[in-house]
């Protein structure tokens, strides 16, 4: 919705080898890395972002065992590419910059107009779980790697700025040092002080480096500890 119209996609081309896309209603070109429209009557305008955890099919069942799934019986079939992220692709690396291999996975946070580009395999070795600061904001990164999902959320609950830790080394599950509560990567509490608080999404998405860094070229890059 933008500007009280409910829009239709279609796909436009790559800008930077990052998806660009046309709405039907104005024609207006929009950007899938930020959704902000660079031409047309909504140039200027940008699309709210909701989070969209990655994750497995396993743990999709396993949290909405209702869901319905798309049926790929469309008629399309033969305009769907087979290529998946993480999958070495050698035309990409004239994008972005070279601090990571182009097809390097990073979780992409933005926030306050600063970008942070935090690589999943930094993310995996500090325990899941990345405290940081970005755009004056405090920030938590996190990485499951057995459901394979990346996000970011403002740490700051009730005016108070929270130190996250995982707790489990075999699965995850964090904690907050200073209740104690357990929460999930959704951001949502689950046991203790902060049962049923949410930490605040901040726009964050799992991507491949050349997209990140060449749209953004101004992002920091985290190294680890």
């Amino acid at each position: 919705m933008v500007g009280g119209q409910s829009l239709d996609f279609d796909l436009l081309g790559l800008y930077l080898g990052v998806f660009m896309m046309r709405d039907r209603t104005t024609g207006s070109v929009w950007a899938q890395m930020d959704g902000l429209a660079s031409q047309g009557p909504f140039a200027g305008e940008r699309l709210p972002f909701v989070p969209m955890p990655q994750m497995t099919w396993g743990q999709w069942k396993s949290d909405y065992p209702s869901t319905l799934v798309l049926d790929n019986n469309t008629g399309f079939q033969s305009q769907y590419g087979d290529r998946f992220l993480n999958q070495t692709d050698p035309s990409l690396a004239s994008f972005g910059d070279n601090r990571l291999p182009s097809n390097e996975l990073v979780v992409g946070v933005e926030v306050n107009g600063q970008f942070a580009g935090f690589p999943v395999a930094e993310i995996t070795k500090a325990g899941g779980v990345v405290n940081t600061e970005i755009g004056g904001v405090p920030v938590v990164v996190l990485y499951d790697a057995d459901n394979q999902t990346g996000i970011a959320y403002k740490r700051t609950v009730d005016g108070q700025t929270l130190t996250f830790t995982n707790q489990y080394p075999t699965g995850f599950v964090i904690s907050d040092d200073q209740s104690g509560s357990l929460w999930t990567s959704r951001g949502t509490g689950l046991i203790g002080d902060f049962k049923d608080a949410a930490l605040e999404f901040v726009p964050s998405f799992i991507s491949e480096w050349y997209g990140w860094s060449a749209y953004h070229p101004q992002t920091s890059l985290y190294a680890g500890t």
